[in-house]
């Protein structure tokens, strides 16, 4: 007995902390509220048309040949009168967010006791304490801080609201602007997101599914938790019973059917990820706002090439799982003669991941930095046909011994720097950076683009990290390719261009792209290393990669397996693959290793449909 005396208590507690702030709620509400309603002057009237309707001029985003990419704010786009959506959809959200909607005139404190009650007894938040119009104010017009301001402000707003327009029209507005998940806004762009239909076609399942997402749209999301959604949506459907909405009969088959979503491709188009960096790019280069950029009727002109990018997003989904899922993926395609992106792919599903590991990532190279340690050689006065020696050999690094060793442990003795590089020896770059001095190849390196720790270029601990890929920061693979640039364009560095123009809605040029570039090594340098590289992928560690034209390559393995990549280029193309665990997991799909041939298999693959309508070009 006493030791359920001590499970009561800590229960107890909860209802006391419970009342209590309800108790609070009430005075501050119920004495507070009217006079910070009715007096205070920063509580404007509220024009939901104005503030919805006019601004549903979403920006759009195209490509370089003028062909529409995506709009930027599809949520605002779908607005759908209240009339088109089913009727069972609406009483489901008054039902199961604010019973009490029709009745209240913006603020519900019975409803606050109701929710409470009602989520105590189930043990879970199946009801809502903030009444519809109070949600609407916070998702158009504050923050999500939890405060008592911020809560009078609602407060204001919410009744200012309900002054204003009637309740028809509130819902309508909180329908159409209230988030479902996964970037989605509105009923109707919900409906087409997870069912491809309209919204007005939607089966009482369906409609039952998109109600639950309301109160968690991540937490109940049907695709990253199909079981948590399915629970949620019966949840609802037993709710709306309790309402009177459904009969017993109706309750019991529909919930015994199974959640089924789908994709509705021409909804979900393609570059995601491009376009956060657009948006990103766009709002650090010029101060302009997310909100601005995304729904202000802007016309985007971008460097991406459709096709391009599409073959680029199938790449990237024809890549092989393993029991997990993974690897995630990133793919980076650049016009090597300008550098002006064609292509970009952050991740396998932008849907279930926006984090854009394209230019966000940084992992360690591994030996794709030889290209790059081989020109440093070939600037200082080697040639391809420079004879180098591949053999046993230790160095003291940071007072320590340290024996460099090739990925197949076996030594080829006196050969040519092209060979050296075409079968990624270890042992030679590492006597390239030994002989050079790592403060030349670190200044190199920078001189590439390729990011790295200042500290690095003053001692023998760089000597490694220099020569095999180990930076202790890691790369992105836009930075990657960035680096090449140099390479595969005579020598001329190119930053990543995103944008040629921006125009207003009247058709007015507010911003153009410029491309900028440099000469950062000699021309004869570029040839002589993607004379070399074209080795990689003829008889070398590439030649999985071999796009049947020429191309130039080399692949890349971090340490542990963790990282895989493939760097490379044709004349007129160049690009990235990476391949990795967001946990760092080695890589290993059926129980074998993977690594930067697998990578460069699928690189030989995309090039290859990429440039399938283009002659062959030569170096």
């Amino acid at each position: 007995m006493p030791h359920n005396n001590q499970q009561t208590k800590p229960r107890r507690s909860r209802v006391f902390k419970l009342l209590r702030w309800l108790v609070v709620l009430f005075l501050i509400g119920g004495l507070s509220g009217t006079v910070f309603v009715l007096y205070n002057p920063f509580i404007s009237e509220v024009d939901l048309r104005q503030l919805l309707r006019p601004n549903l001029q979403a920006s759009v985003l195209l490509d370089r040949n003028g062909e529409e990419l995506l709009t930027l704010s599809p949520s605002r786009v779908a607005w759908t009168p209240l009339e088109k959506i089913p009727l069972f959809l609406r009483r489901a959200v008054v039902a199961v967010e604010d019973r009490r909607f029709y009745e209240h005139r913006g603020v519900d404190f019975q409803g606050v006791l109701r929710a409470v009650y009602y989520n105590l007894r189930r043990q879970e938040r199946a009801q809502g304490g903030s009444t519809l119009t109070q949600q609407l104010v916070k998702n158009l017009l504050l923050t999500n801080v939890k405060t008592i301001p911020r809560k009078l402000v609602e407060i204001g707003y919410a009744v200012k609201i309900e002054q204003n327009y009637s309740k028809d029209e509130i819902l309508e507005a909180y329908l159409n602007g209230i988030y479902f998940g996964h970037g989605v806004y509105g009923v109707e762009g919900a409906a087409r997101f997870y069912f491809a239909k309209h919204v007005w076609d939607l089966s009482l399942a369906e409609q039952a599914t998109l109600v639950g997402l309301i109160r968690g749209p991540e937490l109940y999301s049907p695709y990253r938790h199909p079981d948590r959604a399915l629970k949620r949506r019966n949840l609802i459907l037993e709710v709306v019973l309790g309402q009177g909405l459904l009969t017993r009969r109706e309750y019991e088959q529909l919930s015994a059917l199974p959640l089924e979503v789908e994709e509705d491709p021409s909804y979900l188009t393609m570059g995601g990820y491009f376009a956060d960096y657009v948006v990103d790019w766009l709002a650090q280069q010029y101060g302009w706002s997310v909100q601005y950029i995304r729904a202000g009727g802007l016309r985007i002109y971008t460097t991406l090439d459709a096709y391009i990018q599409r073959i680029a997003e199938e790449t990237i989904a024809a890549l092989p799982k393993d029991e997990k899922g993974g690897p995630e993926a990133a793919l980076v395609a650049l016009d090597p003669k300008n550098g002006q992106i064609l292509a970009m792919v952050g991740g396998r599903n932008y849907r279930f991941s926006k984090y854009n590991r394209a230019v966000r990532m940084r992992r360690q190279i591994g030996s794709a930095i030889k290209p790059l340690i081989f020109a440093a050689a070939v600037e200082n006065g080697f040639t391809p046909d420079t004879l180098v020696v591949d053999e046993p050999v230790t160095y003291t690094v940071n007072g320590r011994p340290w024996t460099p060793q090739n990925a197949d442990d076996e030594y080829r003795g006196v050969i040519p720097l092209r060979d050296a590089l075409a079968w990624s020896l270890n042992t030679v770059a590492v006597r390239l950076v030994d002989e050079l001095g790592v403060p030349t190849v670190f200044a190199f390196l920078q001189r590439l683009g390729l990011p790295l720790v200042a500290s690095g270029a003053r001692n023998d601990k760089a000597l490694a990290p220099l020569a095999l890929g180990g930076l202790t920061e890691g790369v992105t693979p836009l930075e990657l390719c960035t680096s090449f640039t140099a390479l595969a364009n005579q020598g001329l560095r190119s930053q990543p261009l995103a944008v040629l123009r921006v125009e207003d809605a009247r058709g007015r040029v507010l911003r153009r792209g410029s491309i900028r570039q440099e000469q950062v090594i000699r021309p004869e340098t570029a040839r002589a290393v993607t004379e070399m590289m074209q080795g990689v992928i003829a008889y070398g560690t590439g030649q999985s990669a071999d796009p049947g034209r020429p191309a130039a390559g080399k692949t890349g393995t971090s340490n542990e397996n963790t990282d895989a990549w493939f760097i490379g280029y044709t004349p007129e193309l160049l690009a990235v693959i990476w391949l990795g665990n967001d946990d760092r997991r080695p890589l290993r799909i059926d129980g074998r290793d993977i690594g930067g041939g697998t990578a460069g298999k699928y690189w030989g693959s995309f090039i290859r449909q990429a440039l399938v309508r283009n002659s062959v070009k030569y170096f």
